[in-house]
């Protein structure tokens, strides 16, 4: 595939909460297989809903001109999904995780960051070795 429609597939992506989306191949019979997180809802007590981005595979239906015309898979698992709840809990009672709009400190691994759409987003920190 070439660069250029692999950057429109990722935008195409990104608008429907894919990120990190790697494609595997080139397309066959006008599909593609993709392999991406999804930015999927998960309820933690004590607070707003976070978004934690979940690996998922999908199938992705090309038009001739590389417009994403179908998507077929792209659901995280619920297991997977449970798995994410209990993930930002335990961050969160470890403090590991750096509440919203909070500059960071020692110990948190993980932030939450705000989207363009105002939705919580679970992030992991970047470290520098200084």
């Amino acid at each position: 595939m070439p660069d250029i429609k692999e950057n429109a597939l990722k935008a195409e992506l990104a608008k429907r909460g894919f990120e990190s989306v790697s494609v595997k191949g080139e397309p066959t019979g006008g599909r593609v297989e993709v392999e991406a997180n999804k930015l999927h809802l998960v309820h933690v007590e004590g607070g707003e809903p976070i978004y934690a981005p979940i690996p998922v595979s999908l199938s992705v239906g090309l038009d001739a001109h590389g417009h994403v015309q179908s998507i077929d898979g792209g659901t995280p698992d619920p297991a997977a999904v449970a798995d994410a709840a209990r993930y930002v809990k335990t961050l969160r009672d470890s403090g590991q995780l750096a509440p919203a709009g909070q500059g960071s400190t020692s110990g948190q691994t993980h932030q939450i960051d705000r989207d363009r759409e105002g939705r919580q987003i679970l992030r992991r920190k970047r470290f520098s070795i200084t």
